[in-house]
């Protein structure tokens, strides 16, 4: 996701489930022919039949750059992990400055040998302790992809569920479609439904916050 990609290092996102209405299965592909008579091969193409025809197949397509980048729950939450990136990235650059004053520090008392054993001790313990800190606030760096992979879920069943629900038939097919990653490489305005399914789950969204 272009929006959450800016928060944690090589973790991307967000992209909107691909959701398919299966259309009468393809059947009855026959198998090449093959006449082997007077040593030349005579080959057949194959044949597909099928009870439905795809020409008639009702198609749509949401556009997922627009959907990262206009719906309101994305935008909610990147400032949420930005915000908690940022407090931990300061914190621990705090953490790391005193932890280095202080292991100096150590290292020049034990170096002198003027400092009595127990305060080295006290010193030592100090530091021990500051390191079991750093590697808690690691974690919870790290913690912050798991906490975004879920919410990529949450992203993903919110969108499937609203195209669902407002579906009823009317598409056999909705594609999801980027310009960043281009699976699609024609579409037809025409069939482009990102409009109307960015104000739905816009509107949903905040009815959702307001029952919080």
């Amino acid at each position: 996701m272009k929006n959450l990609s800016l928060i944690i290092n090589g973790i991307l996102a967000i992209a909107v489930a691909v959701l398919f209405y299966q259309v009468h299965s393809l059947k009855n592909l026959t198998a090449l022919q093959v006449d082997a008579a007077v040593g030349d091969a005579t080959v057949q193409p194959a044949v597909i039949a099928s009870s439905t025809n795809l020409a008639d197949a009702k198609i749509a397509y949401v556009n997922t750059d627009s959907i990262n980048e206009h719906y309101d729950y994305i935008s909610d939450f990147t400032k949420i992990i930005r915000n908690k990136k940022a407090t931990l990235e300061a914190q621990m650059q705090s953490m790391t400055a005193k932890f280095q004053q202080e292991y100096d520090a150590f290292q020049q008392s034990a170096q002198a040998g003027v400092a009595p054993q127990s305060e080295l001790q006290k010193q030592q313990a100090s530091l021990e302790r500051q390191q079991q800190e750093l590697a808690n606030k690691e974690l919870q760096m790290q913690n912050l992809g798991v906490e975004l992979e879920e919410k990529n879920y949450e992203l993903n069943k919110s969108v499937k569920d609203y195209l669902q629900k407002i579906n009823n038939g009317r598409f056999d097919y909705i594609l999801s479609y980027s310009d960043l990653v281009p699976t699609i490489l024609l579409t037809n305005p025409k069939l482009d439904i990102t409009k109307e399914v960015l104000t739905g789950i816009n509107a949903e969204y905040k009815n959702s916050k307001k029952k919080k």
